[in-house]
């Protein structure tokens, strides 16, 4: 018998409806087992087949259960805690974007950042930690376990909070970015009725309204120096603050790669000024 002992009668209460659902479910495959309440504190497991070995079923069955469970009732509340009480995060929005950011980071959601499954791969971690912890015949104490077992599970957690909170951080720097450009060619005079942007071999090339190519040293005579964020790159590799600074009262961008970063942080500036087309569309274009 498996004796489980909780601290928090609700965790109790959720566990036991969980494995009774759970061995309800597959005894019709061939699980022998049952599982009792008792009072509001304890859950009794018993494994009752005496052909198959305990550790070949019944063992990684519970196991599984137990480490599913610490994930889907403890981890988002574990972050959240860190959030605010090691990094001091304590408006409720930011807390839930940072939440949303790390729980992402957590399941290899994001292409653009690093995935720390490869490091620490948490359902493995929280499964070995309960199946070094269960016996045939076990007394086991839940929250003990949670807070003695699983450190290393909680620095995990605080690391990657911390990336999280950069993202956060970055995400923020560019939403600001992006409303005081939109601010700036909204107050200013247009400079340009249009301008084409055309994307090819990843190089971004600006003509105006004649087609007529705008030469460098428009561009450099137009830059507004307090626009200029590309930090390390030279005026020629620059686009975005190049291109609102010529404050065009329309822009065209032909590219065959619509989902690019630039392009999507120009359409994000220029809003219903900016329409994307395919590359092959510019010449026709120039030939209308």
């Amino acid at each position: 018998m498996i004796a489980i002992h909780f601290e928090e009668e609700q965790h109790c209460q959720q566990l036991f409806q969980q494995l009774r659902e759970y061995f309800k479910k597959f005894s019709h495959v061939g699980l022998e087992a049952s599982v009792a309440l008792d009072g509001n504190e304890t859950i009794h497991l018993h494994y009752h087949n005496k052909y198959v070995s305990f550790y070949d079923s019944f063992h990684p069955f519970v196991t599984s259960v137990l480490t599913d469970y610490v994930i889907r009732s403890k981890e988002e509340e574990w972050i959240l805690d860190i959030i605010e009480s090691v990094f001091f995060f304590h408006d409720e929005e930011e807390q839930q974007q940072i939440l949303a950011i790390a729980k992402s980071i957590l399941e290899g959601d994001r292409d653009d950042l690093p995935a720390l499954l490869p490091f620490f791969d948490r359902h493995e971690h929280i499964y070995q930690a309960f199946a070094n912890s269960l016996d045939e015949e076990t007394t086991f104490y839940y929250e003990p376990f949670l807070t003695f077992r699983l450190k290393s599970y909680g620095e995990m957690l605080i690391d990657c909070v911390e990336m999280a909170i950069d993202e956060y951080m970055l995400e923020q720097e560019y939403q600001n970015m992006i409303e005081s450009f939109r601010q700036f060619i909204q107050n200013e005079q247009a400079k340009y009725e249009l301008i084409y942007v055309v994307h090819d071999n990843q190089k971004f090339t600006f003509y105006d309204s004649t087609f007529r190519k705008v030469t460098q040293e428009e561009i450099l005579f137009y830059l507004e120096v307090d626009l200029i964020f590309e930090q390390g790159l030279n005026v020629e590799e620059m686009v975005i603050s190049p291109l609102v600074s010529l404050v065009p009262k329309k822009v065209k961008v032909f590219s065959d790669h619509s989902d690019d970063g630039v392009i999507l942080s120009l359409q994000a500036i220029f809003q219903e000024r900016l329409q994307v087309y395919r590359l092959f569309d510019f010449m026709n274009e120039k030939n209308i």
